[in-house]
């Protein structure tokens, strides 16, 4: 239970990844003031948390309900958060927003989603609370951390210019190639859980 948890955390938090928004938190919200930068990363985090938790609850039943068995989208969600690991290696992923992005409310886009619920975090909060393999007491688990996790996000947003001072662009480049290096080796064994569960029983150790 204890080793699901932590897989839990580290999966949840490479996937939301809340130090790569940090840049972005601060180019959209530079002209507001402090308690306005407050204000949009409570609200962001929630609108990402309720996002979150909507699929973890109907998740799979929507894959089910289309017909898309869970080894399929075990495969399919391993590739994603690969390729977006991959991504965070090569720093491929945007830390800065498209122009014409820093006026107006950035609450729900792109902040709620796609930067904190994006696609690897959907995809990650549905593989690990598989119906078929957890339980509901380990489900409850994964939600919980899920919301510590999206705490310490916000956390991290309402102080974003001081770690964005002291960590700087070196910093943030470094802790992102890092976790996507992380990232990478959790959708690897993914991909690994998938084909074992597809192939015949002992064809993989």
């Amino acid at each position: 239970m204890f080793h699901n948890l932590v897989t839990d955390f580290t999966t949840l938090l490479v996937t939301i990844n809340p130090i790569s928004v940090v840049p972005v938190f601060l180019g959209l919200t530079g002209a507001k003031s402090p308690a306005e930068r407050r204000r949009i990363a409570l609200r962001a985090c929630l609108i990402a948390t309720a996002i979150l938790f909507f699929f973890l609850v109907v998740g799979q039943f929507l894959m089910e309900a289309i017909g898309i068995s869970l080894p399929a989208f075990r495969l399919a969600g391993g590739l994603v958060l690969l390729t977006l690991g991959l991504r965070m290696i090569y720093g491929d992923v945007a830390s800065r927003p498209a122009e014409g992005q820093a006026s107006g409310d950035p609450t729900v886009f792109p902040l709620a989603t796609p930067m904190l619920a994006g696609g690897g975090a959907i995809t990650a909060i549905v593989i690990l609370t598989d119906n078929y393999t957890f339980s509901l007491a380990e489900q409850a688990g994964t939600a919980i951390i899920m919301i510590v996790v999206m705490i310490l996000s916000c956390l991290i947003l309402v102080s974003a210019e001081p770690i964005q001072r002291l960590i700087g662009e070196t910093g943030t480049n470094v802790i992102g190639r890092i976790m996507g290096l992380i990232l990478s080796a959790l959708a690897m064994q993914t991909l690994v859980t998938a084909v074992r569960s597809i192939l015949p029983p002992g064809t993989i150790p």
